[in-house]
């Protein structure tokens, strides 16, 4: 069964030298890999092949004759791979004091090797070429340089754990049954193959996803066998006997096993994506913030759930085509992400129902070329889940702009009626009511059954009038019409004691905002007579490009931090949304309370989602 065991071993590892030998050589044929790495590579497969089949009874000097390659070129390895340049600069150092070590083993009759701390000189040679992968990691221009580094960096950590274990439970490494040795070809694999991964397919898997579930296994194995250890020893050295020990050391990592696992989770997830987010956390993230923000806010919390899930600096949203509807719809969905040449900027359409709504345009993280397969992953989620939030928006911006619209159409209209009331029927009707009385006047010599009647008439002429100017007067204030909004305001409030209004050149208002802030300032002011106990009040009306804006401060007590909306509140924050305004209160920190209102002129009308 040993025998089989080191023959599976020693074939796998011939095939993945060969293989990986052959893939190399493609992958440096086509540019892929430089021709220095690409050559140590090739060294290390076939160097490894070759020592998988060594016999344990070979003299010493024949083992370091067949293993001094691997320890040259491993280290030129991890200094050159992929693109030949020695990175960082001490890496020819290490090159230089690795290859010294193997002449100087060779001249002394390999007799260095066989000192105790040959082993150790060996682990820390090959930590430091770990570190130069590292550093390079961090340093490396693209993102597919960093795939292939990682690819290589896991390896290196699945081949020493194999081999730290192998080194607990047996002693030793390689010996000195078949066993040994098969297990010790077999905990060298990973490194051999994650070579060969890097070297020729970088994208066989997403290796980000395997490199975290490899930390994970690793750190919650080897802490809760820690566990297990200490707890053991300590249950020992209180005078338990092994089985009693050993009881003891199960029952403890029973119960740390979750807390342990949680913690190597956590761990591991921020050693491979650090703060980043994944797809499902993505998600969540956008779906608690959408749900406690306004509809209008939509495309910016998409963009800041993106920026925080991917760690880009730079997340845009455009608007689809103007054309994008029935023709979008008939097209079905928008084909995947697509990469801008040269930047590494891709854009990730957001449909819904048939229907391109958006595009989400994203570019890399600082230090990276591209997106990583999970980044894609991330945005392609974000994009599926906003498309309904966005859609929603969408409709909630086309039905404000409709109810704004008829707001300003039906004041507009009521504007129109009371100028035709006054200006038209009001005269048209004094005229008859005249007429009238002219008639009943001549007809009083003729016939009083006449004259009666023509005073009928002219009484139900002067009732009709006063009708005509009640609704007049109803359909809007007649100052706002006659003198304007500042004088509307001077006649409703200005009498108040410790009231004050300034305001600026406004212009000809349409009839909706001119209205709403009429009504806006006269709620305002009454709730400051009413609650805030204020001895003044100053109202600031002004025109802000394409904007009204209005300002209610006093000096009163000011407005709870938590405060439950009434009708007074509510109505001024209503008139302010149905125009697609907004309206906000203000805590001053010397006491009293600002009201700040924003009225969009016609011209503003069209921001976008």
């Amino acid at each position: 069964m040993d025998e089989a065991l080191l023959l599976a071993s020693r074939l796998a590892i011939g095939a993945i030298g060969t293989g990986g030998t052959v893939l190399i050589a493609a992958a440096a044929a086509r540019s892929a890999v430089a021709y220095v790495p690409a050559s140590a590579g090739a060294v290390i497969l076939l160097d490894n092949t070759v020592s998988a089949w060594l016999s344990n009874d070979l003299p010493t000097w024949q083992v370091a004759l067949v293993t001094a390659p691997w320890f040259i070129c491993f280290p030129l390895f991890a200094a050159t791979f992929p693109d030949g340049r020695f990175r960082p600069r001490w890496s020819i150092a290490l090159i230089v004091v690795a290859a010294a070590g193997i002449v100087a083993d060779a001249a002394t009759g390999f007799g260095i090797r066989e000192a105790p701390w040959w082993g150790a000189a060996a682990s820390l040679a090959l930590a430091a070429a770990g570190a130069c992968m590292v550093i390079r990691y961090r340093r490396s221009a693209t993102t597919l340089e960093r795939e292939r580094l990682r690819w290589i960096l896991l390896g290196l950590l699945l081949t020493v754990a194999g081999f730290a274990l192998i080194q607990l439970l047996d002693g030793e490494i390689g010996g000195p049954g078949p066993l040994g040795v098969a297990k010790a070809n077999l905990a060298g694999t990973p490194l051999v193959l994650g070579l060969v991964i890097a070297a020729a397919a970088p994208r066989l898997w997403n290796v980000d996803v395997v490199l975290r579930g490899a930390l994970l296994v690793l750190s919650a194995s080897w802490m809760l066998v820690g566990v297990y250890a200490a707890t053991g020893w300590v249950a020992v050295a209180l005078g338990a006997s092994p089985i009693v020990a050993a009881r003891w050391g199960a029952l403890t990592c029973a119960i740390l096993a979750y807390p342990v696992v949680r913690g190597a989770m956590r761990t591991a997830s921020w050693l491979v994506f650090r703060d980043r987010l994944s797809p499902a956390g993505a998600v969540a993230r956008l779906g608690l913030i959408l749900n406690r923000d306004a509809p209008g806010s939509v495309s910016d919390r998409v963009i800041q759930v993106a920026k925080e899930a991917t760690g880009s600096e730079h997340v845009a949203l455009t608007d689809s085509p103007v054309d994008a509807g029935p023709a979008a719809a008939e097209q079905g969905p928008a084909p995947g992400p697509s990469r801008e040449p040269g930047r590494g900027t891709e854009e990730f359409p957001i449909v819904f129902r048939g229907e391109r709504i958006g595009t989400l345009i994203v570019a890399p993280r600082p230090g990276e070329s591209e997106l990583t397969v999970r980044d894609r992953a991330v945005v392609e989620a974000l994009a599926r889940h906003a498309a309904p939030a966005l859609d929603g928006a969408r409709a909630f911006l086309v039905a404000t702009h409709a109810q704004t619209a008829l707001v300003s159409a039906r004041e507009e209209e009521r504007r129109m009626l009371r100028r035709e009331l006054h200006d038209d029927l009001g005269p048209a009707l004094s005229g008859l009511a005249l007429s009238a009385a002219a008639i009943a006047h001549r007809a009083a010599r003729i016939d009083t059954d006449l004259a009666e009647a023509a005073h009928e008439l002219q009484d139900d002429i002067q009732g009709s009038l006063a009708r005509a100017r009640e609704i007049s007067h109803g359909l809007r204030p007649a100052v706002l019409d006659d003198r304007g909004l500042v004088a509307a305001i001077r006649e409703r409030v200005g009498s108040l004691t410790g009231f004050e209004l300034r305001a600026g050149e406004l212009g000809e208002l349409p009839a909706a905002v001119d209205l709403a802030a009429l009504r806006i300032v006269q709620e305002a002011v009454t709730n400051v007579r009413r609650h805030a106990s204020a001895t003044y009040c100053v109202v600031v009306i002004e025109r802000d490009g394409s904007d009204l804006r209005i300002g209610i401060t006093d000096d009163g007590v000011g407005m709870p931090r938590a405060p439950r909306a009434g009708l007074g509140v509510r109505s001024i924050r209503e008139r302010a949304a149905e125009l697609g305004g907004e309206a906000h209160y203000d805590h001053l920190s010397g006491g009293g309370t600002r009201l700040s209102v924003r009225l969009p002129l016609p011209t503003s009308r069209g921001a976008a989602v």
